[in-house]
């Protein structure tokens, strides 16, 4: 039984049918649903019921129900009404909407009369007779009926023509039936072609012109299809109006964009024999031709060669010529010539591609060697016998009323698809480049292929002619699945892969992989033992290019190109030889760098297999690779790359003598490397060197040594840290330096000398004592700048920091010969003044001064090295990621030598132990002191109070001790000031009133008071000078006399010649102001009175006294007070004194400071100090 059967059918009128036209259509339902009602009804899912009474009866097939449809068009006050209902359940839906349109399109009852016809058509068309009943044959969805089967007439499936867009017209009632029908005339159409301009290909004019009639009448595309099929001249002019989208224009624009409809247009307008040019000449379609066109570089338009005079080309997606003198149009193949812009030299054409046999994958990953893949077989295309196909476009149970290659039907048609796996490969964020197989279902015909994708929803595949023929083909889903289940069988596992944003398939496209660590030998007996079963059975093979693995084996060894770049920098870079071309490798080796080094590649009989962008192998010496990357992982980290080729400062050549073996030589490119470097091999030192005439003094070995060290870095043009225990003579060997760039007749402008403001004296004196004949300026205090026309005939000009922080201006409009920086870790902050002072200033060399070039931590070195040689160590935060961190947070050994070998060459240290054996010995002394119960009563109060705070600003910071660095200091700055004297405290509160007695002051004086009638001379060291004037008053009261220097003394030189001189037996000196620089050889007894964080410091002031001059046994003082902070910094100097070494001798290091530190320093003060 019919779904008709049961529709449920109320009182019928028995009136005439209320015509309906488009625009009813619009108020009811909207665009969306509209399109969807055309798509059910051109795919004939719509079928109407028997035509007569005043509604429209149909059902609906979609998505497998058959819906019953009725709608009754009802004249209104105003406009149509559509009285409607669908089994659906919805008010306005699309199966209403597709009722309604094929009624509109195929019965003439419904359709309510146009402008047109109005107009033109004498008397009212009579309705046609109905086409003859065609039997409907039951389609899948309509396979099981809702009730028993009853006879009833046979349906009638009516060719659904696509819907006319009507213009609306006041409701008329039906005209009266006319007496005696006329026959409709019969007319004939007349297309005419206009060229277009900019984005539009062409225009197409059309014009009715009735049997004998001189004159045409224009028409538009909406009046060819609202015409009945009897009043145009066949189907063909309908197919035209459509692909014209039946509008309402009479000169009908085509945009280039449409491509494809271009041409399919033009082929049908030429297929009716009557298309005619604007000037009226006909036009037919003549055979096509190749014409080249040469592209304008300037303009970048192409203009054609051999096109007969004055045609017109029309661009689609190919070119179309139309000749009005011939009156044809034709197919053009334009072969495009680009024409090079003019050039002085032609360059060389490059070469030819090489032709590959394997079709291009869609998606292919660059290449690092560019397309030719030489020597690498590619996979071809593998084709299978032709599938057995059905030979008929149609099944049993196809629509019928659908004719066959109708140009305005669209036909639905079922056969089985070809079955196309394409091998290629994607990039997973996982596992990079994986091999993978695309699988599809071509559902076209041969020469047209119609490709459907697994994961696709559609039920049918869609594909047109050339003419504009729709075809539908019913996918076969158990054909799909068995191939599916085949693969999955195979051992292929299934995977998505992620679509780019915007993409139109959400899901991204399904692909079939193997997996598992054998999956090279997997893919392998894929490819030889299934392709050929799956080829047998119809499947179509596709190898893409990049599929598989290809190890390239080079064919020659890895070699390093070094080439001199000029201004103190050479160009380097690494190459193999791959198919006779040499090829760049620093890319490939950064990348490597980045991903963790050799370490994370394969390595197979002494070769590491790189896997490449395009996912292929590159073979190449491990050990090879291993020492490049030893050398350039440093480079390549900095940043100093530019594509292929690394720029790097000569002061980092040295690196180059471990793959020295792997440099090309090219002559005068690598000339002054070569030079360098052969130095370097020679000797880690060069040999001693007598200083030149005129240098008053006698230099021992080492300093013979370091002069000539100095002199070989000036030679090479590089810079270097002379970093000699204090006390060894780094001045005197920095004076016979300058003095020989004096003799040599190099020192065409002044060496500058910056000091510290205590050393100025020292240097004068120095120099006239060792060359009276170089002449000294000194440029400091407040008369500096009437100096300043004395420069021009000066050896040397000494300075200050401070003066050079000021005046930088100044002298940077002066050149230096070289400038010298003594106690160069002056420049330890990166940021201070006087750092981007004297890195400012211009000079031909630059040599550092320093018995401690790192203090306390690493960055001191970066810094100075930063003012020496730019670059050498990379930049600050390149720096602290690669050693500092590593080296004094891990205390990573590998680092800290890796970094003492960079900077070996450009740094000489010698120490007392190993170069000055003839001085006398020293002994060092650790005098723990208690405190008093008064002074021990204040420090438990302070520490208790102190550790409290500190504890509190960690936990409401919550972000450690680095942010909380000024309370950890004011903390330990307390506790250290009771252990000196109570009296240093600012606080009177915390003095309660009274003045606590000092255990240290009371036990310094006893010793001072033994000592000086022993004839001892006495160095007194503090970092607090408020304490030095509390010891001065002590030693008054002792009638002891002293001399004192600290940052408030101006006249430096006058204390020191005193002591020198044994007027005093005692020098109290501040640490800052007199720790480095001083010679005092006189005393034989250093005391500090408070210790230092940093050893080195106290190092360098013990050195005033032991050094070069001293004849005299040197005795060390350290007064500590027992279990207090005192006695644990004593501690951690031990554990923290190892970090200079590290650097400067390549010893290992420990962990410096750090938050443990904190809570030992703060703890309790009766714990053990020793941890």
């Amino acid at each position: 039984m019919s779904l008709f059967d049961a529709l449920p059918r109320g009182p019928s009128s028995g009136g005439a049918a209320v015509p309906f036209g488009q625009e009813d259509l619009t108020r009811v339902f909207d665009a969306k649903t509209l399109q969807r009602g055309r798509t059910l009804m051109m795919t004939g899912a719509v079928t109407l019921g028997p035509p007569g009474g005043d509604r429209i009866e149909a059902e609906v097939s979609d998505l497998g129900r058959r819906l019953s449809v009725t709608v009754t068009p009802v004249q209104g006050k105003r406009s149509i009404v559509l009285d409607r209902s669908c089994s659906c359940g919805r008010n306005a839906c699309a199966h209403m909407a597709a009722a309604a349109m094929l009624a509109l399109e195929s019965r003439p009852e419904w359709r309510r009369a146009s402008l047109f016809d109005i107009a033109d058509v004498k008397a009212p068309l009579a309705p046609p007779p109905p086409p003859p009943p065609v039997p409907v044959a039951p389609t899948p969805a309509a396979a099981a009926p809702l009730a028993p089967p009853a006879p009833k007439a046979p349906l009638t499936l009516v060719r659904p023509p696509v819907p006319p867009p009507i213009r609306s017209v006041a409701p008329q009632p039906p005209p009266p039936p006319p007496p005696a029908p006329k026959p409709e005339p019969v007319r004939s159409l007349r297309w005419t072609l206009e060229p277009g301009q900019g984005d539009v290909a062409c225009y197409i004019l059309v014009e009715f012109l009735a049997e004998g009639a001189a004159d045409a009448s224009p028409a538009t595309p909406r009046d060819v299809l609202a015409k009945a099929p009897r009043s145009v001249d066949g189907d063909a002019d309908r197919a035209i109006a459509r692909l014209l989208g039946g509008g309402g224009t009479e000169r009908t624009p085509v945009a280039k964009s449409r491509g494809e409809a271009v041409d399919r247009l033009l082929r049908r307008l030429l297929s009716t024999g009557r298309l005619r040019w604007r000037d009226g000449t006909p036009l037919a379609e003549g055979p096509g031709r190749t014409v080249r066109a040469f592209r304008d570089p300037a303009t970048r338009k192409l203009r054609p060669t051999g096109l007969p005079e004055r045609s017109v080309l029309v661009k689609g997606q190919s070119y179309w010529c139309v000749d009005s003198a011939s009156g044809t149009v034709f197919p053009v193949d334009l072969q495009v010539v680009e024409v090079p812009k003019a050039k002085p030299v032609p360059a060389a054409p490059p070469p030819p591609p090489v032709p590959s046999k394997s079709p291009p994958s869609k998606s292919t990953p660059s290449r690092l060697f560019g397309p030719s893949r030489s020597g690498v077989a590619s996979m071809p295309r593998i084709t299978p016998p032709p599938p057995s196909i059905a030979t008929s476009s149609f099944r049993d149970n196809a629509i019928p009323g659908v004719r066959s290659g109708a140009a305005d039907a669209a036909a639905i048609v079922e056969r089985s698809p070809r079955i196309i796996a394409r091998l290629g490969r994607v990039v997973t964020p996982a596992d990079g480049l994986v091999d993978v197989l695309r699988l599809s279902f071509d559902y076209g015909e041969p020469g047209r292929a119609v490709e459907i994708e697994p994961d696709d929803q559609r039920q049918f595949a869609r594909y047109e002619d050339d003419f504009g023929d729709v075809t539908f083909v019913r996918r076969d889903k158990a054909d799909e699945q068995a191939a599916l289940d085949r693969l999955s069988g195979l051992g292929f596992a299934q995977a998505r892969i992620e679509p780019p944003k915007g993409a139109l398939n959400a899901r991204g496209s399904r692909v079939h992989w193997l997996t598992g660590r054998d999956v090279e030998e997997r893919w392998q007996h894929f490819l030889t033992n299934e392709v050929p079963a799956l080829t047998k059975a119809g499947w179509i093979m596709e190898v893409g290019a990049d599929f598989g693995t290809k190890v390239i084996e080079p064919g020659a060894e890895v070699e390093v190109a070094v080439r001199d770049a000029g201004d103190g920098w050479f160009d380097l870079d690494v190459g193999v030889e791959i198919d006779g071309e040499r090829q760049p490798l620093l890319p490939i080796l950064a990348r490597l760098v980045e991903k963790g080094g050799l370490s994370t590649t394969r390595v197979i009989d002494g070769r590491a297999h790189i896997v490449l962008d395009d996912g292929n192998v590159l073979a190449l010496p491990a050990e090879r690779i291993e020492r490049l990357l030893s050398v350039l992982e440093a480079m390549l980290d900095s940043g100093r790359s530019s594509g292929d080729r690394l720029k790097v400062p000569l002061a980092e050549a040295d690196s180059l003598l471990d793959i020295d073996d792997l440099i090309a030589r090219r002559g005068d490119e690598t000339a002054q490397i070569d030079g360098y470097l052969q130095r370097l091999r020679a000797d880690e030192m060069p040999g001693d060197m007598t200083p030149p005439p005129g240098f008053k003094g006698e230099l021992r070995d080492y300093q013979r040594g370091g002069l000539a060290w100095m002199q070989s870095l000036r030679a090479n043009n590089v810079a270097g840290i002379l970093a000699d225990d204090m006390g060894l003579g780094k001045t005197a060997q920095t004076l016979a330096h300058i003095a020989m760039e004096e003799h040599e007749g190099r020192l065409t402008e002044p060496c500058l000398v910056v000091v510290p403001t205590s050393l100025v004296p020292n240097w004068v004196a120095e120099s006239e004592r060792f060359t009276p004949h170089l002449r000294v300026v000194v440029l400091h205090g407040v008369d500096r700048h009437g100096k300043l026309s004395e420069i021009d005939r000066a050896h040397i000009v000494v300075t200050t920091y401070g003066v050079v922080a000021r005046d930088v201006d100044l002298l940077k409009r002066l050149t230096w010969h070289m400038i010298v920086l003594d106690e160069a870790q002056a420049i330890k902050n990166p940021d201070g003044k006087a750092t981007r002072a004297v890195a400012a200033l211009p000079a031909r060399h630059r040599l550092c001064l320093s018995g401690t070039p790192v203090e306390n931590n690493l960055g001191e070195l970066w810094s100075q090295f930063a003012f020496l040689m730019p670059g050498l160590l990379g930049d600050r935060k390149d720096f602290g990621k690669r050693y500092r961190v590593p080296i004094e947070k891990r205390g990573d050994n590998t680092r800290a030598n890796l970094l003492m070998r960079r900077i070996r060459p450009f740094l000489l240290r010698r120490t007392k132990e190993a170069v000055a054996k003839e001085l006398p010995p020293k002994t060092e002394v650790v005098v723990r002191i208690d405190l008093e119960r008064d002074q021990r009563d204040l420090y438990e109060t302070i520490r208790l109070s102190v550790n409290e705070t500190v504890r509190a600003a960690l936990a409401a910071s919550g972000k450690g001790l680095g942010q909380n660095t000024i309370a950890v200091i004011d903390a330990l700055l307390k506790l250290r000031q009771v252990c000196c004297d109570p009296r240093l405290l600012k606080s009177i509160a915390a003095l309660g009133g009274k003045a606590r007695p000092s255990a240290k002051l009371h036990a310094l004086t006893e010793m001072v008071k033994e000592m000086v009638p022993e004839g001892r001379r006495i160095l007194i060291f503090s970092q607090f000078t408020t304490m030095l004037d509390l010891i001065k008053l002590e030693l008054e009261k002792a009638h002891i006399p002293y001399v004192e220097l600290t940052g408030r003394t101006l006249d430096r030189a006058e204390p020191v010649n005193r002591f020198q001189n044994r007027e005093v037996p005692v020098f109290l000196i501040s640490l800052k102001a007199g720790g480095r620089g001083l010679n005092l050889t006189a005393a034989d007894t250093v005391i500090h009175y408070d210790p230092w964080w940093n050893p080195a410091a106290e190092d360098q002031a013990t050195d005033r006294a032991y050094r070069i001059g001293q004849d005299k046994p040197v005795f060390v003082y350290k007064l500590i007070a027992a279990n207090t902070v005192e006695e644990r910094i004593l501690d951690l100097q031990r554990r923290k004194g190892s970090l200079s070494a590290a650097t400067i001798e390549g010893k290992g290091l420990v962990s410096a400071l750090d938050g443990g530190d904190i809570d030992y320093l703060l703890g309790d003060g009766e714990e053990d100090g020793e941890e």
